[in-house]
């Protein structure tokens, strides 16, 4: 017994180093066991991480090409949003009248309030984009595809899936939105001036959208924006909104900003505030800059009396200095007559060879303004009767309201000249 308890005593030693040597095998196995499992829960969050970024890119790139397509042939062809919005500015009435205006989904996405009042229209569950993002809002371009019926499935199914409500693309709403905040005519000035824009800086002020076989020659003369005003609102129109002033050496023009309509400046700033559109905001208020009284451009006769050219020409009437150029091809009586009159001092011969379209002729000449002129009274006279103090009162209360930025009297409103 003694020998056999002295065995077990000289024989504990090894045991317990085989022992230590297990545990610290098993912990190795589980040190790496856990490295593998780190290993793999990493690169899986990597891989989830690279696929939603993928399918992100994949969606912003699809968006693009789509609002892309949606531009591509001009604001005739855009899509439209349907905004309903009060006939008149500044009504607080319970019972409003109201209108429908359609503004293409260009200058929708242009206008920061527009865009945002459309996210909310159609994304109401879906946080907005940070502020001041450089990329298009890819999640709104898809719910407007659906919203359109474009066979964007993939589209559908990621904004039902963000949503977290299941539906089917019939649950998007459609396009058409509310505008309690704006009125008709800053809205309606507001289409006008993205229709006739430039569409890239490289484009003639006064290029005509383009237009496919099928627009129609309405379209291409006056503008789509204008399909229910009478002839002559429309002929007025498209020479608000269709202009290009040449420069000369030797002295500076006023240049009308090509859709701006320069009598209804307030109008067109007040859209461009109220729905977020700074770039047009800022040049609603440089156009108003150059024309207040102290900025006036001056162009002296002896530069005046040498544009005569049917390409360029230029009438002094009153003392002020219109290019008449893009009117030729419009005026009623043929562009001769106002060829005829160039060089010359046209003042008297205006009203009376135009009888009894001198109403509707003296709305006009604002939109032809480039400067006063400096040194009229060397011209000659094109007519040797004088002008009757009733029309030079009409003229001028007309052409000063240009300085003073009163639309009713610019826009011959306020002397009762619009039907």
């Amino acid at each position: 017994v003694a020998a056999a308890a002295a065995a077990a005593v000289s024989a504990s030693p090894s045991t317990s180093a085989a022992v230590s040597v297990a545990k610290k095998r098993a912990s190795r196995r589980l040190k790496v066991g856990l490295a593998l499992a780190t290993g793999a829960v990493a690169a899986a969050s990597a891989a989830a991480l690279y696929y939603v970024r993928l399918r992100r890119q994949r969606r912003e790139r699809r968006a693009q090409e789509l609002f892309d397509g949606w531009l591509a042939d001009g604001p005739a062809k855009e899509p439209v949003v349907e905004c309903e919005v009060p006939v008149e500015h500044g009504h607080s009435g319970e019972n409003p009248d109201l209108d429908i205006v359609e503004v293409p989904i260009g200058l929708a996405f242009e206008c920061e309030r527009l865009r945002s009042v459309l996210r909310s229209h159609l994304l109401p569950d879906l946080p907005a984009p940070p502020p001041g993002a450089d990329d298009i809002d890819f999640e709104l371009v898809e719910a407007v595809a659906v919203a359109l019926g474009e066979d964007v499935s993939d589209a559908a199914l990621a904004i039902n899936t963000e949503r977290g409500d299941g539906a089917g693309s019939e649950s998007v709403a459609p396009l058409a939105i509310k505008l309690p905040w704006i009125d008709v005519a800053a809205l309606a000035q507001l289409t006008y001036w993205y229709d006739r824009r430039p569409r890239s800086t490289g484009e003639d002020d006064d290029a005509a959208p383009a237009a496919s076989a099928e627009t129609s020659e309405r379209y291409e003369k006056y503008g789509r924006w204008t399909k229910k005003l009478n002839r002559e609102k429309v002929v007025y129109g498209t020479v608000a909104l269709r202009y290009r002033t040449r420069g000369h050496l030797g002295a500076q023009v006023f240049r009308r900003p090509a859709g701006v309509d320069v009598t209804r400046l307030g109008t067109l700033q007040r859209a461009a505030a109220l729905c977020g559109h700074g770039p047009l905001g800022e040049l609603v208020e440089d156009t108003m800059d150059k024309l207040r009284p102290k900025n006036v451009a001056k162009i002296p006769w002896d530069e005046v009396k040498k544009h005569t050219g049917n390409e360029d020409l230029w009438l002094m009437i009153d003392g002020r200095v219109y290019d008449v150029t893009p009117f030729l091809g419009l005026h009623p009586g043929g562009g001769h007559l106002i060829v005829e009159a160039a060089g010359k001092d046209s003042t008297s011969l205006f009203e009376m060879t135009h009888g009894e379209g001198l109403r509707y002729s003296l709305r006009l000449l604002n939109q032809f303004f480039i400067g006063v002129c400096e040194g009229g009274s060397k011209a000659e006279p094109a007519d040797t009767a004088k002008p009757t103090s009733e029309f030079l009162t009409t003229l001028r209360s007309i052409t000063g309201a240009l300085h003073t930025f009163d639309e009713a009297k610019a826009t011959g409103e306020a002397q009762g000249m619009l039907r």
